[in-house]
Protein backbone atom coordinates (compact mmCIF):
# COMPACT_ATOMS: atom_id res chain seq x y z
CA UNK A 1 0.00 0.00 0.00
CA UNK A 2 2.78 2.41 0.97
CA UNK A 3 4.69 1.50 -2.20
CA UNK A 4 1.60 2.33 -4.28
CA UNK A 5 1.30 5.78 -2.64
CA UNK A 6 4.95 6.54 -3.34
CA UNK A 7 4.56 5.35 -6.92
CA UNK A 8 1.52 7.56 -7.46
CA UNK A 9 3.26 10.52 -5.81
CA UNK A 10 6.32 9.93 -8.00
CA UNK A 11 4.23 9.80 -11.16
CA UNK A 12 2.44 13.00 -10.15
CA UNK A 13 5.76 14.77 -9.58
CA UNK A 14 7.09 13.61 -12.94
CA UNK A 15 3.88 14.73 -14.66
CA UNK A 16 4.03 18.09 -12.88
CA UNK A 17 7.68 18.54 -13.85
CA UNK A 18 7.02 17.66 -17.48
CA UNK A 19 4.00 19.95 -17.71
CA UNK A 20 6.01 22.83 -16.19
CA UNK A 21 8.75 22.21 -18.73
CA UNK A 22 6.19 22.21 -21.55
CA UNK A 23 4.70 25.46 -20.23
CA UNK A 24 8.19 26.98 -20.19
CA UNK A 25 8.78 25.86 -23.77
CA UNK A 26 5.43 27.35 -24.83
CA UNK A 27 6.40 30.61 -23.10
CA UNK A 28 9.77 30.59 -24.88
CA UNK A 29 8.09 30.03 -28.24
CA UNK A 30 5.58 32.80 -27.50
CA UNK A 31 8.35 35.26 -26.56
CA UNK A 32 10.39 34.41 -29.65
CA UNK A 33 7.32 34.82 -31.87
CA UNK A 34 6.40 38.15 -30.28
CA UNK A 35 9.85 39.58 -30.94
CA UNK A 36 9.78 38.29 -34.52
CA UNK A 37 6.32 39.81 -35.05
CA UNK A 38 7.43 43.19 -33.69
CA UNK A 39 10.35 43.35 -36.09
CA UNK A 40 8.32 42.08 -39.05
CA UNK A 41 5.74 44.80 -38.43
CA UNK A 42 8.47 47.44 -38.23
CA UNK A 43 9.79 46.23 -41.55
CA UNK A 44 6.30 46.61 -43.05
CA UNK A 45 5.99 50.14 -41.63
CA UNK A 46 9.41 51.01 -43.05
CA UNK A 47 8.47 49.66 -46.46
CA UNK A 48 5.23 51.66 -46.44
CA UNK A 49 7.09 54.82 -45.49
CA UNK A 50 9.73 54.16 -48.15
CA UNK A 51 7.08 53.64 -50.81
CA UNK A 52 5.46 56.93 -49.81
CA UNK A 53 8.87 58.66 -49.89
CA UNK A 54 9.33 57.63 -53.54
CA UNK A 55 5.99 59.21 -54.40
CA UNK A 56 6.84 62.32 -52.35
CA UNK A 57 10.19 62.82 -54.07
CA UNK A 58 8.65 62.42 -57.53
CA UNK A 59 5.72 64.74 -56.84
CA UNK A 60 7.41 67.03 -54.27
CA UNK A 61 4.35 66.46 -52.08
CA UNK A 62 5.66 65.27 -48.71
CA UNK A 63 2.35 65.49 -46.81
CA UNK A 64 1.70 61.73 -47.03
CA UNK A 65 4.79 60.91 -44.97
CA UNK A 66 3.56 62.27 -41.63
CA UNK A 67 0.65 59.88 -41.02
CA UNK A 68 2.81 56.82 -41.68
CA UNK A 69 5.67 58.12 -39.53
CA UNK A 70 3.33 58.98 -36.65
CA UNK A 71 1.77 55.49 -36.79
CA UNK A 72 5.25 53.98 -36.80
CA UNK A 73 6.34 56.12 -33.86
CA UNK A 74 3.27 55.11 -31.83
CA UNK A 75 3.87 51.48 -32.72
CA UNK A 76 7.48 51.67 -31.52
CA UNK A 77 6.40 53.33 -28.26
CA UNK A 78 3.81 50.59 -27.62
CA UNK A 79 6.29 47.84 -28.39
CA UNK A 80 8.93 49.32 -26.07
CA UNK A 81 6.40 49.06 -23.24
CA UNK A 82 5.41 45.55 -24.33
CA UNK A 83 9.00 44.29 -24.34
CA UNK A 84 9.74 45.99 -21.00
CA UNK A 85 6.75 44.10 -19.58
CA UNK A 86 7.85 40.69 -20.86
CA UNK A 87 9.08 38.27 -18.26
CA UNK A 88 12.42 36.56 -18.66
CA UNK A 89 11.80 33.03 -19.89
CA UNK A 90 14.50 30.55 -20.74
CA UNK A 91 17.38 33.01 -20.48
CA UNK A 92 15.92 35.73 -22.70
CA UNK A 93 17.67 38.66 -20.97
CA UNK A 94 20.14 39.45 -23.78
CA UNK A 95 17.48 38.98 -26.43
CA UNK A 96 15.03 41.37 -24.76
CA UNK A 97 17.80 43.87 -23.95
CA UNK A 98 18.90 43.90 -27.59
CA UNK A 99 15.29 44.19 -28.78
CA UNK A 100 14.88 47.27 -26.57
CA UNK A 101 18.12 48.69 -27.96
CA UNK A 102 16.84 48.05 -31.49
CA UNK A 103 13.48 49.69 -30.72
CA UNK A 104 15.28 52.71 -29.28
CA UNK A 105 17.37 53.00 -32.45
CA UNK A 106 14.18 52.74 -34.51
CA UNK A 107 12.55 55.44 -32.41
CA UNK A 108 15.49 57.78 -33.02
CA UNK A 109 15.40 57.12 -36.77
CA UNK A 110 11.65 57.70 -36.93
CA UNK A 111 11.75 60.86 -34.81
CA UNK A 112 14.91 62.50 -36.10
CA UNK A 113 15.63 61.12 -39.57
CA UNK A 114 12.26 60.39 -41.16
CA UNK A 115 10.56 63.49 -39.81
CA UNK A 116 13.07 65.71 -41.65
CA UNK A 117 11.35 64.91 -44.95
CA UNK A 118 8.04 66.28 -43.65
CA UNK A 119 9.53 69.78 -43.59
CA UNK A 120 10.10 69.74 -47.35
CA UNK A 121 7.77 71.24 -49.92
CA UNK A 122 7.86 72.00 -53.64
CA UNK A 123 10.74 74.44 -53.14
CA UNK A 124 13.13 71.86 -51.66
CA UNK A 125 16.61 71.82 -53.17
CA UNK A 126 17.81 68.47 -54.47
CA UNK A 127 20.94 68.83 -52.29
CA UNK A 128 18.75 69.06 -49.17
CA UNK A 129 16.85 65.94 -50.21
CA UNK A 130 20.09 64.10 -50.90
CA UNK A 131 21.58 65.15 -47.55
CA UNK A 132 18.49 64.02 -45.64
CA UNK A 133 18.49 60.71 -47.48
CA UNK A 134 22.20 60.14 -46.85
CA UNK A 135 21.75 60.93 -43.15
CA UNK A 136 18.90 58.44 -42.96
CA UNK A 137 21.01 55.79 -44.70
CA UNK A 138 23.83 56.25 -42.16
CA UNK A 139 21.34 55.49 -39.40
CA UNK A 140 20.35 52.34 -41.24
CA UNK A 141 23.84 50.91 -40.63
CA UNK A 142 23.25 50.77 -36.87
CA UNK A 143 19.79 49.37 -37.53
CA UNK A 144 21.23 46.63 -39.75
CA UNK A 145 23.89 45.72 -37.19
CA UNK A 146 21.30 45.45 -34.43
CA UNK A 147 19.05 43.32 -36.62
CA UNK A 148 21.94 40.95 -37.32
CA UNK A 149 22.66 40.74 -33.59
CA UNK A 150 18.97 40.08 -32.89
CA UNK A 151 18.89 37.35 -35.51
CA UNK A 152 21.93 35.69 -33.96
CA UNK A 153 20.50 35.98 -30.42
CA UNK A 154 17.16 34.56 -31.54
CA UNK A 155 18.92 31.57 -33.11
CA UNK A 156 20.86 30.97 -29.88
CA UNK A 157 17.69 31.35 -27.82
CA UNK A 158 15.78 28.94 -30.07
CA UNK A 159 18.57 26.38 -29.86
CA UNK A 160 18.97 26.73 -26.09
CA UNK A 161 15.23 26.29 -25.53
CA UNK A 162 14.74 23.60 -28.18
CA UNK A 163 12.33 25.74 -30.19
CA UNK A 164 11.59 24.08 -33.52
CA UNK A 165 12.72 26.01 -36.56
CA UNK A 166 10.23 26.77 -39.28
CA UNK A 167 11.00 25.84 -42.84
CA UNK A 168 12.19 28.95 -44.67
CA UNK A 169 12.57 27.45 -48.13
CA UNK A 170 11.31 24.28 -49.71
Amino acid sequence: MLYRKYSIAGMLLITLFLSCDLNKKDDCIRLDNEIAAINDSLLAYGKGWGDELKIAVNTLDFTGLNPIRVQMQRYVDRKVEQVKGMKNVGGSEKLMETELEFLQAEKEIVMYKLSVFEQFDTTVAMDDLSDAYADMQLSAIKERDLLEKLHRLREEYEEKNDIPKFIEKY
